[in-house]
């Protein structure tokens, strides 16, 4: 079973010599880039995936109030 890895490998031996840099400076972009990460209290959570599991449509800015609350 190929990894990862091998696959990754295996298309950078397949691509022209003329992207190879492209490649290059996509893979050191992606090395140097910061994991984003969030960080939800339980209820939080909770009511986010209430409103997944219940398909309910809500504004665009309840879902910027839920995903940023500690900036208000």
């Amino acid at each position: 079973m190929n990894t990862a890895r091998d696959i990754i490998l295996k298309l950078v031996d397949e691509i022209p010599e003329t992207k190879i840099g492209e490649v290059i400076d996509f893979i050191l972009y992606l090395r140097g880039r910061k994991e984003q990460e969030l960080y939800l209290e339980p209820e939080e959570e909770e009511e986010i995936w209430n409103l997944i599991e219940t398909d309910e449509k809500i504004p665009a800015e309840k879902v910027y109030e839920l995903l940023h609350w500690e900036l208000q």
